[in-house]
């Protein structure tokens, strides 16, 4: 892997980290609804304008992935930013973990991407880490399971994005189209649900992290481009340890020991990936 991608390995994920930070108050404050209205709203706009430079025509084939990964990425933001409402940063998005395992899984699978022993360990160590974080004093937490159903979505996010990207090579559009759809699918809910109120300060954290996310997401698209799905997405998968570490500095985050535990095993599953990738 060429310095180039490394960097933009290290930079995407330390957009989502930023990103998944700054969405958590305005969440409990104003609600998932408005904030993922406003998230969404101002990353398909920072895509929009970055894919502009480039050209914003896109292939048949193109569209139709970019519009069913916006489809995803929708519903998923939406479910991910319920369980903001009310838990904790730490225990929200130490769940992220599971979209980078199942595209490493598809990848092998499907694409037959070869994935070695060590590699499998990891992906089991990340799913059975993010299993664990899920309880409290070892009773079932399941206002976490929107934030689980919603990685799921994004893990599959990646993979349909794969397949966009087969057709066109202009990242940035791919990025910008399906972010437009999922903001679509979003506007629409809040419009449903009558919940667009969101105050001023909120809005702001809200739009500067859909900034951070939209340009996250254009990171990891380039790095899916110029690499296998497994390759690229094993340097992000760090995402996770960051989320937790900053939230608990910032946000005071308690981890309970079986949660620590959990976080750990996730963590270790991560950094076998990320160390050893396919």
């Amino acid at each position: 892997m060429v310095k180039a991608e490394i960097f933009a390995g290290i930079l995407t994920l330390l957009l989502y980290t930023l990103g998944d930070l700054l969405v958590k108050r305005p969440s409990q404050k104003a609600g998932s609804v408005p904030v993922s209205l406003v998230v969404s709203a101002s990353s398909a706009s920072i895509l929009i304008i970055l894919s502009s430079f480039k050209g914003f025509w896109i292939p048949d084939g193109a569209l139709f992935f970019s519009a069913l990964t916006g489809i995803l990425m929708g519903i998923g933001t939406l479910l991910v930013f319920k369980s903001l409402e009310s838990e904790q940063v730490s225990d929200t998005m130490s769940m992220v973990a599971i979209s980078y395992a199942i595209p490493v899984i598809f990848g092998s699978v499907a694409l037959h991407e070869k994935v070695s022993y060590i590699s499998w360990i990891g992906i089991i160590l990340i799913f059975a880490g993010s299993a664990t974080i899920m309880f409290k004093e070892m009773n079932f937490n399941s206002a976490l399971l929107p934030a689980i159903i919603g990685n799921i979505m994004w893990g599959f996010q990646f993979i349909t994005f794969n397949y966009a990207l087969k057709f066109s090579t202009n990242y940035l559009t791919v990025a910008a189209t399906g972010s437009s759809v999922a903001l679509l699918i979003v506007f629409l809910y809040a419009y449903l649900k009558s919940e667009t109120a969101i105050d001023d300060l909120s809005k702001l954290e809200a739009s500067l992290a859909g900034i951070a996310l939209g340009l996250g997401l254009a990171g990891a698209l380039y790095i899916i481009l110029n690499h296998t799905m497994t390759l690229g997405l094993s340097i992000v998968a760090a995402e996770p340890v960051f989320v937790t570490l900053f939230g608990k500095i910032i946000y005071k985050d308690k981890i309970n020991k079986l949660q620590a535990v959990g976080i750990a095993v996730a963590m270790a599953g991560i950094l076998m990936l990320t160390s050893f990738p396919s």
